[in-house]
């Protein structure tokens, strides 16, 4: 794979445009049409992030997932990846084909084996560092208004985190308008924040420490995809999220709809499923399964109620501010405060690092392997309510929850042994939160 320039094809319609190219540090794009005329808008409108995707994946893998090859992730995506959305999500290939076509058009020249492995990261993926999500949702008696507030922060290594800022609004030929926080070469969100026209919102938080090796049914990102696009009621995400479940990407998943003003927890690993709904009150996700029968017999997590650990911890706080502190005046302004919280329970003070809300792990001054000063944190946080979903839009804030600034020659300088993350890791500067 390689870049190359080249001209845009004669009498090619680009179905989409960027709206902003540097919003408080998201790039935000429009793209609607067929499968194959929005994906060439994908690809010809990001073409230069996707480069800098291609460059820095195969180091991505080497640092932040499993012993496996960068050539072994290709060939899974070939060979049994490649065959199924062929087969059973041919809308997905046709969009991906004209991502492909359209990143080669304007000068990026990647191929299908690449696209699906990128797709299929967090399928192919072993979860090996600390939590990566602090999530909410919260309904009725908990918030302030009496409607749905939802609010996410992406806690990933800084190597990835870097491209997770764009903000796509699609309008499909078939289907259902939405807005998904994603990066470039992706159909779904993969950091899964999403705002549906229908009326249903969603994110998730991963569950860590799995203890089997997914089975490759329905890839999650085509299956969360189709219910984005296709699914108008929270029994439809259940139907389609759990269809050839493959137990690729086990989560927590937060799912509300506007409509009935419903929020639910639906946490699904490999055969463990767990369900539950509400009208009134909050959902949590903090990288442990909730359900008990599911975290102990699908993971080896030990965790979840250890406040000295990453999880342990925040599931404490996240009682502390949503059951406690904030209960019944959740909204925009306290949900922009909740994920920005830097109080660690086990040390009884501010602190930000792994047990915080806002995760730090490059502060990490406590010598636990290689998660001693890891550049690996939360860099983003996105908020929205019933009010800002009905318009599709959001409160977002790209870097981290609470405005850090991060400069990894700085971080190397210091820790020296991160020297070779250097050439693949851009700064985080200190944006402001932002509507979008």
């Amino acid at each position: 794979m390689r870049t190359k320039k080249r001209k845009t094809p004669i009498n090619k319609t680009v179905h989409g445009k960027i709206l902003h190219n540097n919003q408080k540090g998201w790039k935000v794009i429009n793209i609607y049409g067929s499968p194959y005329d929005r994906g060439y808008a994908h690809g010809y409108l990001l073409y230069d992030d996707l480069a800098k995707i291609i460059k820095t994946y195969p180091f991505i893998l080497s640092v932040d997932a499993t012993p496996d090859t960068f050539e072994s992730y290709l060939k899974i995506a070939r060979t049994i990846l490649q065959p199924i959305i062929k087969d059973k999500f041919p809308e997905i290939y046709e969009e991906l084909e004209g991502i492909v076509a359209g990143a080669t058009a304007h000068g990026t020249i990647v191929n299908m084996d690449f696209l699906i492995a990128w797709n299929a990261y967090m399928s192919l993926y072993s979860f090996k560092l600390p939590g990566r999500c602090s999530t909410f949702i919260a309904t009725g008696n908990a918030t302030e208004k009496g409607h749905i507030v939802m609010a996410h922060t992406t806690h990933t290594a800084f190597t990835d985190a870097q491209f997770y800022n764009i903000v796509l609004f699609m309008t499909p030929q078939k289907g259902h308008p939405f807005v998904m926080q994603t990066a470039a070469g992706l159909v779904a969100s993969v950091t899964d924040w999403f705002i549906c026209s229908t009326g249903i919102i969603g994110c998730e938080s991963t569950i860590s420490e799995t203890n089997y090796s997914p089975e490759f049914g329905y890839p999650f990102f085509c299956r969360i995809r189709t219910a984005m696009q296709y699914g108008t009621s929270l029994d439809d995400y259940v139907k389609i999220m759990k269809d050839h479940n493959a137990g690729d990407y086990p989560c927590s998943w937060l799912f509300g709809d506007i409509n009935t003003n419903e929020i639910m927890l639906f946490e699904i690993g490999l055969h463990k499923i767990n369900e539950q709904r509400t009208k009134n009150g909050v959902f949590y996700g903090m990288n442990s399964a909730i359900d008990h029968e599911l975290r102990t017999t699908e993971t080896t997590d030990d965790e979840w109620n250890d406040i000295e650990t990453s999880t342990g911890a925040r599931a404490l706080r996240f009682n502390q501010l949503l059951y406690d502190k904030y209960t019944g005046r959740i909204n925009t302004k306290n949900a922009k405060k909740i994920l920005a919280d830097h109080y660690d329970v086990f040390l009884h003070k501010d602190d930000p690092n792994t047990r915080s809300i806002c995760n730090h792990c490059e502060n990490n001054t406590e010598r636990r392997g290689s998660l001693y000063h890891y550049p690996f944190g939360c860099t983003d946080g996105k908020v929205t309510d019933s009010t800002l979903a009905r318009k599709l839009k959001f409160f977002g804030r790209f870097g981290s929850a609470c405005g850090r600034k991060f400069s990894i020659k700085t971080h190397v300088k210091k820790y020296p042994k991160y020297k070779s993350w250097e050439p693949y890791v851009s700064d985080f500067k200190s944006y402001p939160w932002t509507l979008l």
